[in-house]
């Protein structure tokens, strides 16, 4: 996990954002970019050059075709999750890289898609596999979101219930300056 306001910055230009919504869905060239956000393409070159800053994405150059020009691609360099939470006596933004430790519960379904998948052996019955083990994913964060939503729900509660008594102590504490004045 880190923490950087700046990207906030970075993050909070509607373009860059579908820059990498698209670039989400695999790698582009400039051309590309400019033609599907029908941006122009100095446009979309001021913007891929402060995202490549910030470290969200890169570029790499490719050949097309044995006798065509190379093209520089743009493509996200490591997938990352945000969280922004902001109540009253509370903020916080959080960013995490997505990486680390598969839970045990579909790390062996995990390794078998994975293995299927280097040896080639992309069957029907693979790809249903792999879908269920997604959709078992997808449910997991929902209730874990649903969970998350419940305490920080409490801890909002809490802390409004602090800062409620603190303004009532601050308000008494100023009217007994004042009687004895």
């Amino acid at each position: 996990m880190y923490r950087d306001v700046g990207i906030l910055e970075v993050l909070g230009n509607e373009t860059r954002r579908r820059i990498l919504e698209l670039l989400a869905k695999g790698p582009r060239y400039l051309l590309q970019l400019s033609r599907e956000l029908n941006v122009s393409q100095q446009a979309i070159l001021k913007h891929i050059n402060v995202l490549m800053q910030a470290g969200l994405i890169r570029s790499y150059e490719s050949k097309v075709g044995s006798l065509g020009p190379s093209r520089k691609y743009y493509e996200l360099v490591k997938p990352i999750s945000m969280t922004v939470t902001v109540f009253r006596g509370f903020s916080e933004i959080e960013f995490y890289e997505i990486d680390g430790e598969v839970p045990k519960s579909v790390e062996e379904a995990l390794k078998d898609v994975e293995e299927a998948i280097r040896g080639e052996d992309i069957r029907d019955e693979l790809l249903s596999k792999a879908k269920m083990l997604v959709q078992e994913i997808d449910d997991e964060l929902r209730r874990i979101r649903k969970r998350e939503k419940a305490l920080l729900n409490a801890k909002y509660r809490i802390l409004r219930l602090i800062y409620e008594s603190l303004r009532r102590l601050e308000a008494d504490s100023l009217g007994g300056l004042e009687e004895r004045e």
